[in-house]
């Protein structure tokens, strides 16, 4: 029983002593190995460019008493703003309906008054998306909708379809903006930039809304709808983290 104890004992003391020293080591290593100096830095660029896709969003809306009224009106004057559009978008484009609703409309209730509002018709709602990609025809398009019976024009982008080229661009200009950045932080602290440590980048949305609103004026002479889309930015931020030495 005595010799088991001692034996006990001494592995005890060699699995101590073992932990003791791998902790000391550990350790020593820790205080030996330099702390990592960085710099980090955020370059950001923004790149401009011609728009190639236009998205139009449009609406057919009709009143009346009766809610089959207002639904059976909405259909023919829908369909004549379709096929007008249809004839002058391009093969790529597209014409989507987003939305149909049909509600009812109630009288005004005086303030005060101990009853419900009562319900005086129906309001019958056709919402569109037309996606083209011909930007110099999209006061042409607004004109023939309107024309054809649309009295709601709005929600107008002009975007790009591929955003890659303009992107990389951003990120090339951004990328070239944080080495200056670091180069001139490094020079003045006396320090040599060495390798890249870490790089995050972000991007920012290139569609640039406008909004209108408009009343179709089918019967009455009106000018050209002119509508000039200008140009789209890409923008990309790119954060870096330099080692120096």
């Amino acid at each position: 029983m005595q010799r088991s104890t001692i034996y006990w004992v001494l592995a005890a003391g060699a699995s101590v002593f073992t932990a003791m020293w791998a902790a000391h080591t550990a350790l020593a290593e820790e205080q030996v190995s330099p702390q990592r100096r960085t710099i980090s830095v955020t370059g950001q660029a923004e790149v401009t460019a011609s728009p190639d896709l236009a998205i139009l969003a449009m609406a057919v809306e009709t009143t009346s008493t009766k809610a089959a009224d207002a639904a059976t009106e909405n259909a023919a004057r829908s369909a004549k703003v379709a096929a007008a559009l249809k004839t002058l978008i391009g093969t790529n484009d597209k014409i989507t309906t987003t939305r149909y609703a049909l509600e009812p409309r109630y009288e005004s209730v005086k303030p005060g008054e101990p009853r419900d509002p009562r319900i005086i018709g129906y309001v019958a709602r056709n919402e569109v998306q037309v996606e083209t990609h011909k930007i110099d025809a999209v006061g042409t398009l607004i004109d023939a909708a309107i024309n054809a019976g649309a009295n709601r024009v709005g929600a107008l982008q002009f975007t790009l379809s591929n955003r890659n080229e303009p992107l990389r661009a951003a990120l090339e200009k951004a990328g070239a903006e944080a080495r200056a950045q670091a180069e001139s932080i490094a020079g003045a602290l006396g320090v040599k930039l060495k390798a890249v440590a870490s790089a995050t980048t972000t991007t920012s949305p290139i569609v640039q809304p406008r909004y209108f609103e408009s009343r179709a004026m089918a019967m009455e002479a009106r000018p050209p709808t002119p509508i000039e889309p200008g140009t789209v930015s890409v923008s990309a931020t790119l954060q870096v983290t330099y080692d120096i030495e």
